[in-house]
């Protein structure tokens, strides 16, 4: 009876400490996201061929305990139709307080579309979302990005911030193509050709 009692133990301790390390996405973080925080349909992965305000997220890991976790693999995967910089470093592994800091860097847009931006940890997907945006975007309602931010970008931007309606460069998906987006715009505009990348083929 004594050695069934600790092999039940022994069992349940093992599930415990497997358990410990498996991901909740209920319970973690990803931060911060455009969009509206209570439409998880609505947010939005922002990114840039160089790093500006808004392209760089907090992902914190937690388990179904809420307890974080150390030491787990995070990485940021993008449907085809985004660009992804050669130079980016979408990967990474989480500190002591279940933290992952990355700048997610490319461009291109989706709209809606399933599965355009996935976050995992430790291989589990923690959070999907539907919309990407980027300054890097020389169309209005298809991905188009060159690995940097010019007059091209800058007359898709105009006609949507002048004239509507909003698609593309409303980066937020909130109150059309306005005076946010046009701060987001131009720090990656300023940057020009020194905050080009090359796009993965």
């Amino acid at each position: 009876m004594k050695k069934l009692l600790s092999a039940l133990f022994l069992l349940a301790l093992c599930s415990s400490l497997a358990g410990a390390s498996v991901p909740d996405p209920l319970n973690c973080t990803v931060g911060p996201l455009m969009g509206d925080p209570l439409v998880p349909s609505s947010q939005v992965a922002f990114l840039s061929p160089a790093p500006i305000l808004g392209t760089s997220i907090t992902i914190t890991v937690r388990n179904n305990a809420n307890v974080v976790i150390p030491n787990a693999s995070v990485s940021v995967t993008f449907n085809t139709e985004i660009g992804v910089c050669s130079s980016a470093v979408h990967t990474g592994t989480t500190n002591t307080l279940g933290q992952c800091f990355l700048t997610l860097k490319g461009g291109g847009c989706q709209t809606g579309i399933a599965a355009a931006c996935v976050i995992r940890a430790n291989g589990i997907s923690i959070r999907e979302l539907l919309n990407v945006r980027s300054p890097d975007n020389e169309a209005h309602d298809v991905s188009l990005p060159d690995g940097t931010v010019t007059t091209p970008d800058l007359s898709a931007f105009g006609d949507e911030f002048v004239i509507g309606p909003p698609a593309c460069h409303d980066y937020d998906l909130l109150d059309g193509c306005n005076t946010q987006d046009l701060g987001a715009f131009g720090d990656a505009f300023a940057l020009g050709l020194a905050g080009s990348c090359t796009l993965l083929p």
